[in-house]
């Protein structure tokens, strides 16, 4: 720092050495064995966990590519549909590694192209979130500055992994997943998260009951079958939107059949009260049809002395028209 006063470049180194001791002090207080078993198989296939990041780490094609995969083969193993490339903050993903021995620790070994600005350090825990760290990224290309890195380059970074031994296998162990422990873990939450036995956790790795020293440290979660992650958060709020939508399509279906089954009633009672009104009237009409077409339609016939007694023999008093008479 040849810019800066006296003072402030000696205040830089000191932080400098300090934070390098708290880097080396991290790594030596990783108590999980990553060395080869004599009685395990010299590889396998297993699996790393990766958490979902922003900005750049947000979908399978950016996580995938600096794992040197597919987007399917992490969607398949992570319980997500091979179509789903958008990802949350936060989301847990398996990503499926070939896992090997490197002298004697076992590393599955990922090729990664040096971007503007990357170091080891950087990389290891930001990138690739501590599942390495840059002290074995440097016993692992040991011709690289860790600090000033070419563009373009391709560099191995040594991902912590190791296969099952046959002990474990005759328990019908068939993965050990890495996963970096976060500072609000425990060993209950993560043998849930993964269908673990907290034995088992306890067991491979040597932190007693408390992983608080493991923060930020990758250990193994032994499981005999893949887990099945919980969907992310998005796809939770999506079924949480479509539910009340199918629900509320449903309830307006019902009640509008309600409605037209109500109204249809309605309809036809006043269609049978109107025609059973018109039948009231029609046969009121008729019965006054009737009883007028006995004086209308049907004259009575007289005899000829009533009449003439009854119009006092036609009688000028009684003569109400040409030929009409009262009587």
């Amino acid at each position: 720092f040849p810019f800066l006063p006296l003072h402030s470049q000696i205040l830089c180194l000191v932080i400098m050495l300090f934070s390098t001791n708290i880097v080396a002090q991290s790594q030596q207080d990783n108590r999980t064995n990553f060395s080869c078993p004599s009685d395990s198989p010299p590889s396998c296939e297993t699996y790393v966990t990766y958490i979902a990041q922003s900005p750049n780490f947000l979908s399978l094609t950016n996580i995938s590519n600096i794992f040197d995969t597919n987007p399917l083969s992490i969607a398949r193993a992570s319980n997500l549909e091979p179509m789903d490339d958008k990802l949350v903050k936060d989301q847990v993903l398996l990503v499926p590694v070939t896992c090997g021995c490197t002298g004697n620790r076992s590393f599955a070994n990922i090729s990664y192209e040096i971007n503007q600005g990357d170091s080891f350090y950087f990389v290891a825990t930001t990138s690739y979130e501590n599942l390495t760290n840059w002290r074995a990224v440097m016993d692992l290309n040991p011709v690289l500055s860790p600090n000033k890195l070419p563009i373009g380059i391709q560099v191995v970074f040594p991902l912590f992994c190791k296969c099952p031994s046959k002990n474990q296998l005759d328990k019908e162990i068939k993965y050990l997943i890495t996963y970096v422990w976060k500072p609000g873990d425990n060993v209950s939450l993560v043998s849930d998260k993964f269908g673990a036995s907290p034995e088992d956790i306890m067991s491979e790795n040597n932190y007693g009951q408390n992983f608080t020293a493991a923060n930020n440290l990758p250990v193994l979660i032994p499981v005999t079958r893949l887990p099945v992650l919980a969907r992310s958060p998005s796809d939770g709020r999506k079924g949480g939107i479509r539910l009340p939508v199918i629900i509320g399509i449903s309830l307006g279906c019902t009640l509008l059949v309600l409605v037209l089954a109500v109204l249809l009633v309605y309809v036809y009672c006043l269609k049978m009260k109107t025609l059973n009104r018109s039948a009231s009237s029609a046969e009121t009409a008729d019965k006054l049809l009737s009883g007028v077409s006995g004086y209308v339609s049907k004259p009575t016939m007289y005899e000829t002395d009533a009449i003439m007694e009854a119009t006092m023999n036609l009688s000028e008093q009684c003569k109400i028209g040409e030929s009409v008479y009262k009587a």
